[in-house]
């Protein structure tokens, strides 16, 4: 062997460890957003009383999160709708509440989801969010913040009618912690 052939051979075989090491790592690792998908449906069955019973209908691509802004004007504008579309039903389904009826779980159910999503819905509006531009100046956007997932679930209530809902999930930078939140109630 010659003299300088064992160095060639030691720096071959080193260089093709490491290389093989950071392909691996690099491959094994998962990308933030579709870590956060995972994360979400790990956390939506941590919270729910009965998981088996679940029936995950879709989730949402994992979106990023910019501040404590989490929902972005269109999503606030698609929510209100949503919940004045409940809000209507509600108002029909008891004549304006003239006819409510405190011992129709159903309908007491649905109220009282109803009204959790605004209460969750007005503590998640920024108001100084909505502000227009000052003297042609859009506000600077805030640094990026984490990740939110969508997921619509259908799982049957206490009475084993089956109910429909949107779980939101906002998850830090990393996509390992949910940060916050909430369920929106779908007709």
């Amino acid at each position: 062997m010659r003299p300088g052939m064992k160095i060639v051979i030691i720096l071959v075989t080193a260089v093709l460890f490491w290389g093989g090491m950071l392909v691996a790592c690099v491959s094994c690792s998962e990308k933030p957003n579709d870590l956060a998908v995972k994360v979400a449906e790990k956390a939506l069955m941590a919270t729910v009383d009965h998981p088996e019973s679940v029936k995950i209908l879709g989730f949402s691509k994992a979106d990023s999160v910019f501040g404590k802004n989490y929902v972005t004007m269109e999503e606030r504008m698609a929510l209100s709708v949503m919940m004045m579309k409940i809000n209507e039903q509600v108002m029909k389904t008891t004549n304006n509440f003239e006819d409510f009826n405190p011992d129709n779980r159903e309908m007491n159910e649905l109220v009282e989801r109803q009204m959790e999503a605004m209460t969750t819905l007005r503590a998640l509006v920024a108001f100084g969010d909505i502000q227009p531009e000052v003297h042609g100046q859009k506000k600077p956007q805030a640094p990026f913040s984490g990740w939110k997932v969508k997921v619509e679930v259908e799982a049957p209530n206490a009475e084993g009618k089956l109910c429909r809902s949107e779980h939101w999930f906002i998850l830090d930078k990393s996509a390992q912690f949910v940060v916050k939140s909430f369920e929106i109630p779908l007709l």
